[in-house]
């Protein structure tokens, strides 16, 4: 009896071991969270609501009729300036980009997650990425990476079937995807991963139905879903002062003109320029940053534009895994410089 109550507090003794090892990381642990909002236009976040684009009148007094439309629309987003590093608003010369040819959304992430653009990606046809992305390898390296989606051809874009990436997608294309993915990635939260992609994208359904309200409100609980991450990683022992949260775009929108904001594109598709397709200004993105790492950024201007390239190692930099990084891959922010080492 007495070999098996000392057996027993052996083991009490291993798995408490065990469970505090696993509970408090090491000093050098790091997490990653990965949040884009797909063909979120850079005017709406700096600027807030365009009142030329607003009718309904609950919207007009949510959006419009106040004193900061920009702080009234996405308010957690733009805390990234005081707290973090946010990049894109051209109205005070900072500049964000894509630089691949096609400023839709497949070669948006393919570009995004490779670090560099892919001239053989062409279309948003669900063909599986002949690239490796900084997910793929952070994965092989040991990393929890976890990923939930709203749009179905995410899985293509991640070659799950090289990968092994596990990738959520909405179960009802039917209905509204995003409160989907919410849903799912809360059930997440407890347990929060090492690395943590979550691709929203109901603000480009909306757009492209030409509904502007409902971009704004898809805009808007983005926004709060965002401070709900953050605010669970920084309540988990885990987790916080040890994550770095990255927030961006795949592509932006056409100006509000003529209703081109409710389309994309550079006017290339497969090849060929079509002109009709091309809606001008719409590579350009934002990209925000905060974390325990950073430093204040220089200035991205027109001259020395910040590009979706430099997500794939920023990402590595944050995860303090820039060995994983190729050649070929732009160069994280520089506000991530220190963190190459």
């Amino acid at each position: 009896m007495r070999l098996i109550v000392a057996l027993a507090a052996v083991f009490v003794a291993f798995i408490s071991e065990a469970w505090a090892r696993d509970a408090v990381p090491s000093p050098q642990a790091r997490f990653v969270v990965l949040v884009t909002i797909d063909g979120y236009r850079w005017e709406e976040l700096f600027r807030g609501a365009d009142a030329s684009l607003v009718s309904d009148p609950a919207y007009r007094a949510r959006y419009v009729d106040v004193p900061d439309r920009a702080q009234a629309l996405t308010p957690f987003l733009l805390s990234f300036r005081n707290e973090g590093v946010l990049i894109g608003d051209r109205d005070a010369g900072s500049c964000a980009r894509v630089t691949n040819d096609y400023w839709f959304s497949y070669p948006g992430y393919a570009e995004m997650l490779a670090g560099r653009p892919n001239p053989r990606i062409r279309y948003n046809a669900a063909i599986p990425n002949e690239d490796v992305t900084v997910l793929e390898r952070l994965n092989n390296a040991g990393a929890a990476v976890r990923v939930f989606a709203e749009w179905d051809v995410m899985p293509a874009i991640l070659n799950v079937a090289r990968s092994g990436l596990s990738v959520f997608i909405p179960a009802d294309p039917e209905a509204l995807h995003d409160p989907q993915v919410v849903a799912a990635v809360r059930a997440q939260l407890a347990t929060p991963p090492d690395v943590l992609f979550v691709a929203l994208g109901d603000t480009d359904n909306r757009a492209h139905e030409g509904s502007y309200e409902r971009y704004l409100a898809a805009a808007s609980e983005a926004d709060a879903f965002l401070r709900e991450i953050w605010d669970a990683y920084q309540s988990n022992p885990r987790t916080a002062g040890r994550t770095t949260m990255i927030v961006t775009a795949d592509h932006g929108r056409g100006g509000a003109e003529s209703d081109r904001w409710t389309g994309h594109g550079s006017g290339r598709w497969r090849g060929t320029r079509v002109p009709g397709l091309r809606h001008a200004g719409s590579d350009a993105i934002f990209a925000g940053v905060r974390g325990p790492l950073l430093e204040s950024a220089p200035a991205y201007s027109d001259a020395s534009c910040a590009s979706v390239s430099q997500i794939a190692a920023t990402i590595l930099a944050a995860a303090g895994r820039s060995d994983l990084a190729q050649p070929d891959m732009a160069p994280p922010l520089a506000a991530f410089a220190d963190a190459r080492e």
